[in-house]
């Protein structure tokens, strides 16, 4: 269930030409977290739903192993439609989407915001950064003229061309479940 009304046949920008489906975020509106990835990949756009896919699975995996279902958690996108080939969403297009994503975001309310990779963190809270470094503490970011608590982990598909990540990914998503009072 998405917790804000979309349109299903937005045509706001050039993604709805090559999209299967909008992906609209879901969970429950109550969540005291949301993740947030960037965009649907292949499986999500034929799915209708955001991290189903290889690196869905390892978010459910790390989630699990903090002893959280996938459904006491919020998961969306900046975008809500498959960029081609995977590519990263564009600027215009996230600017596209931001309506949506702030007002799942006003109707949840969530304790913590999770970005899910760097253009994620970076759109979130507006400046670059190194993963490495951003990782490592609570930001804080408006979204929607909200003031809002935001925590960063890698991308988990950053985890499955990198094994190196896995643990680095565990342990932010782990810290942002503990800042949002779930572990």
């Amino acid at each position: 269930m998405s917790c804000c009304k979309m349109d299903l046949k937005c045509t706001k920008c050039r993604l709805s030409k090559s999209r299967t489906q909008v992906v609209p975020g879901t969970g429950p509106c109550s969540s005291k977290i949301a993740f947030i990835g960037e965009a649907p990949g292949k499986d999500e756009d034929l799915r209708g739903e955001p991290f189903v896919g290889r690196a869905g699975k390892i978010l459910d995996q790390a989630l699990a192993d903090c002893g959280v279902a996938r459904r006491q958690v919020y998961i969306s996108n900046l975008t809500k439609c498959r960029p081609p080939r995977n590519r990263k969403p564009r600027k215009d297009e996230i600017a596209a989407c931001s309506e949506y994503l702030e007002s799942e975001l006003a109707k949840i309310s969530p304790d913590i915001v999770c970005a899910l990779g760097q253009t994620v963190a970076e759109q979130l809270l507006r400046t670059k950064g190194k993963m490495s470094v951003l990782t490592k503490k609570e930001h804080e970011s408006e979204i929607g003229g909200k003031r809002v608590r935001l925590r960063v982990a890698y991308h988990p598909a950053a985890c499955l061309y990198q094994r190196k990540n896995l643990g680095a990914f565990k342990e932010s998503i782990k810290r942002s479940l503990e800042a949002a009072g779930l572990v």
